[in-house]
Formats: structure tokens, C-alpha cells, sequence
């Protein structure tokens, strides 16, 4: 694992916590939670490290976290007109939980 690689994510999902935060405490609305998301990078970062992915096991966390990332991406208006606004709150705490289980570096 690269340290830009383990920053990058961090400071993704960091973003991604407060946006939901935001929309969670009603200070967006679904369309600007859902703009505000679109325009994150994540597939980029998959993309810049699709290799690293391949080759190490332990990166498993990171893919998890950028794979739920780019799945609110492309189905947020699904799955909040589906489950809710509490979809939010529960892909919150799975980021947290992916990120307690990133290793320190």
C-alpha cells in the first residue's frame, strides 16, 4: 500500500462523511447530496490503483470503501427514494467502520 493511495481514500471518505452529515441534518437537499457526490473522484482513484487492487489481498478494505463510494455515486436517487434518508446514515457507519479497519501508516 502506497501512502497517497491510503491518504487519498481517507480524504475521500472524510469528504463523503460530511456531505452526508449535511444531508443527514437537513442543510442540502437530495439533489445537491447527490451532485455533491457525483463530482468526488472515486473512479479515478479506483482507476490509479486498479493494479495495486489486484496484486494485494490487504487493500481489501480500501476497494470496500471505494466500491460503496461508487455505488452512491451512480444509484443515490434509487436507493434514497427505495430506503430513505436512513440509507445515508447506515453507508456512514459502514465507512467507519472500513476506516477503523485501514491500517496506520
Amino acid at each position: 500500500m502506497t501512502h497517497a493511495m491510503h491518504e487519498s481514500v481517507v480524504a475521500l471518505i472524510n469528504e463523503v462523511r460530511q456531505v452526508i452529515d449535511q444531508f443527514l441534518r437537513s442543510r442540502i437537499d437530495v439533489e445537491e447530496f447527490s451532485a455533491k457526490l457525483k463530482a468526488l473522484d472515486v473512479k479515478d482513484i479506483l482507476v490509479t490503483y486498479k493494479e495495486d487492487f489486484k496484486k494485494n489481498a490487504e487493500l481489501v478494505y480500501y476497494l470496500d470503501a471505494l466500491m460503496l463510494l461508487s455505488s452512491l455515486q451512480d444509484e443515490l436517487d434509487f436507493q434514497v427514494a427505495e430506503y430513505g434518508a436512513n440509507v445515508a446514515l447506515e453507508d456512514m457507519r459502514y465507512l467507519e467502520e472500513l476506516l477503523d479497519k485501514f491500517p496506520e501508516t
